[in-house]
Protein backbone atom coordinates (compact mmCIF):
# COMPACT_ATOMS: atom_id res chain seq x y z
CA UNK A 1 0.00 0.00 0.00
CA UNK A 2 2.93 2.34 0.75
CA UNK A 3 4.24 1.80 -2.30
CA UNK A 4 1.29 2.70 -4.40
CA UNK A 5 1.49 5.80 -2.48
CA UNK A 6 5.00 6.63 -2.94
CA UNK A 7 4.44 5.68 -7.26
CA UNK A 8 1.12 8.36 -6.89
CA UNK A 9 3.76 10.78 -5.21
CA UNK A 10 6.81 10.19 -7.51
CA UNK A 11 3.83 10.83 -10.88
CA UNK A 12 2.10 13.55 -9.44
CA UNK A 13 5.48 15.30 -9.05
CA UNK A 14 6.84 13.98 -12.79
CA UNK A 15 3.75 15.34 -14.49
CA UNK A 16 4.62 18.75 -12.08
CA UNK A 17 8.09 18.84 -12.99
CA UNK A 18 7.25 18.29 -17.16
CA UNK A 19 4.51 21.06 -16.97
CA UNK A 20 6.98 23.40 -15.49
CA UNK A 21 9.63 22.78 -18.00
CA UNK A 22 6.89 22.96 -21.04
CA UNK A 23 5.49 26.27 -19.61
CA UNK A 24 9.05 27.73 -19.09
CA UNK A 25 10.47 26.87 -22.21
CA UNK A 26 10.28 29.41 -24.98
CA UNK A 27 10.06 29.13 -28.96
CA UNK A 28 13.80 30.51 -29.39
CA UNK A 29 14.99 27.91 -27.29
CA UNK A 30 15.20 25.37 -30.00
CA UNK A 31 17.11 27.51 -32.37
CA UNK A 32 20.43 29.22 -32.41
CA UNK A 33 21.05 32.44 -33.51
CA UNK A 34 24.01 32.62 -35.13
CA UNK A 35 23.46 29.15 -37.35
CA UNK A 36 24.14 30.93 -40.57
CA UNK A 37 26.08 33.70 -40.29
CA UNK A 38 29.17 34.56 -42.06
CA UNK A 39 31.31 36.21 -39.30
CA UNK A 40 30.77 33.44 -36.85
CA UNK A 41 32.14 30.97 -39.52
CA UNK A 42 35.01 33.07 -40.40
CA UNK A 43 35.77 33.35 -36.81
CA UNK A 44 35.34 29.64 -36.18
CA UNK A 45 37.34 28.92 -39.63
CA UNK A 46 40.53 31.41 -37.84
CA UNK A 47 39.88 29.73 -34.43
CA UNK A 48 40.47 26.27 -36.40
CA UNK A 49 43.22 27.64 -38.64
CA UNK A 50 45.48 28.37 -35.29
CA UNK A 51 44.56 25.49 -33.32
CA UNK A 52 46.10 23.14 -36.29
CA UNK A 53 48.54 25.74 -36.73
CA UNK A 54 49.57 25.55 -32.88
CA UNK A 55 49.06 22.10 -32.41
CA UNK A 56 51.79 21.49 -35.59
CA UNK A 57 54.04 24.08 -34.30
CA UNK A 58 54.12 22.09 -30.28
CA UNK A 59 54.65 18.59 -32.34
CA UNK A 60 57.86 20.06 -33.96
CA UNK A 61 58.89 22.19 -31.09
CA UNK A 62 59.07 18.95 -29.20
CA UNK A 63 60.59 16.97 -32.15
CA UNK A 64 57.84 14.59 -32.49
CA UNK A 65 57.66 15.29 -36.48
Amino acid sequence: MNENKDLEVNKKNSDDYEKLMKDSSTDLDRYYWDRGNPAVRIILLILLVVIVVGAIGIFIWAGLF
